[in-house]
């Protein structure tokens, strides 16, 4: 979890209040940017009104934090780690602790990100130490996230663990929800990686669970596609689309178009897996085109790979497509087939469609005589459309 100090802007009908200058308006915007995927254009702006803008240097520094947000999420660490450097100095310059250490955590996650927890570790334990001194127990909170997520790096889980309940009572404590949510998740990733599945479930929808209540829809977005992920993992991959289905309309809700279009390439993946080559072609693409308008070059070249690679159309019906013939020809509706299977009507609708394609049927009446002719329901019991 990054801790980077938040824009300050005018008071709300405040007439005295002055109004904020092109570097301020420029840091406030960041977080706009970050969601919408502006990360080019947003970037650019910020470094030209470091360029061009005066600003106190309490001002630039936190310019300096939000171009190493941008830089983050480019996956220009390099880029985030010379921003960083900068905000640091300008902080200790004005003498600064809490701000300085900061920036000092904030470089520890940027080095853990470049794969250098030793770096992240030492940088950390820094931040962690100033602000016990300053008696500072927020920044003790995001103290200890990192170097929870020092120690999950380098394979310690029990400290890992410490390290994260530590930063949660510490969040929880003074009614930081969202940061204890983004903890809450990092447990759940822990969690997964020592193969205590059930546990991971247990964190991640219980950050599920807090984003809800607090309205953070992107955040819900981000854990409900963690829980997609987990039930793919065990082998439920109908679960694990509805979960993705669920996560890709909650980045739908708030405009978050990096998370629409990592959603769609991830649905692309859970489809073909499911033997359904053409909808899977069909997500690549529209992933192809989200990545495009977002300029992230990496992301294209994935999803790109992907859409090529997608395998010819299989005729034969996966393991759940017979198990929703089977259901059918029983004569069991749309809506009795979901709660027997413990699936949404949405999915159970997606079989039958790839089914009929698959078999070059129409109806499901159809589908009952060919599930018939196989031995896969009574022949009285095969179901009418």
């Amino acid at each position: 979890m990054e801790l980077l100090h938040e824009p300050q802007g005018a008071g709300d009908g405040d007439e005295d209040a002055p109004t904020p200058s092109a570097l301020v308006l420029a840091t406030q915007l960041t977080p706009h940017w970050e969601a919408h995927g502006q990360l080019v254009a947003g970037r650019q702006t910020l470094e030209s009104a470091l360029a061009n803008v005066d600003g106190s240097p309490a001002e630039r520094a936190r310019a300096l934090g939000a171009v190493a947000t941008l830089a983050t999420a480019q996956g220009d660490l390099d880029g985030a780690r010379t921003a960083l450097e900068a905000a640091l100095a300008i902080h200790r310059e004005l003498g600064d602790r809490g701000a300085a250490a900061a920036s000092q955590n904030a470089l520890a996650v940027a080095a853990l990100r470049a794969g250098d927890p030793e770096t992240a570790g030492e940088a950390a334990e820094e931040a962690r130490s100033v602000f016990e001194a300053l008696d500072d127990p927020l920044g003790l909170a995001f103290a200890h996230s990192s170097l929870g997520l020092v120690a999950a790096a380098e394979a310690r889980p029990a400290d890992a663990t410490r390290q994260l309940l530590a930063s949660l009572r510490l969040l929880r404590r003074h009614g930081r929800r969202a940061e204890a949510a983004a903890v809450l998740a990092n447990l759940g990733h822990l969690a997964d990686d020592t193969g205590d599945h059930r546990r991971a479930v247990r964190f991640h929808d219980g950050a599920r669970q807090l984003f809800a209540r607090i309205g953070d829809r992107r955040g819900e977005a981000l854990c409900v596609n963690n829980l997609s992920i987990l039930a793919q993992g065990r082998g439920d991959v109908d679960h694990a689309i509805e979960l993705a289905d669920r996560a890709l309309e909650l980045f739908q809700e708030v405009d978050d178009l990096r998370g629409q279009a990592a959603m769609l390439n991830n649905l692309g993946g859970l489809w073909e897996e499911q033997g359904a080559g053409e909808e899977a072609t069909r997500l690549y693409g529209e992933a192809v085109v989200a990545f495009t308008r977002l300029e992230d070059g990496p992301g294209l070249a994935a999803a790109s790979h992907n859409q090529a690679a997608v395998r010819a159309p299989v005729t034969e019906l996966t393991p759940r497509e017979l198990q929703v013939a089977e259901l059918v020809a029983a004569g069991l509706t749309t809506r009795e087939i979901a709660d027997r299977l413990f699936v949404s009507q949405r999915t159970v609708d997606s079989h039958l469609a790839h089914t009929f394609t698959k078999l070059g049927l129409s109806s499901r009446t159809q589908l009952a005589m060919w599930a018939v002719r196989r031995g896969l329901g009574p022949p009285e019991e095969a179901a009418t459309e």
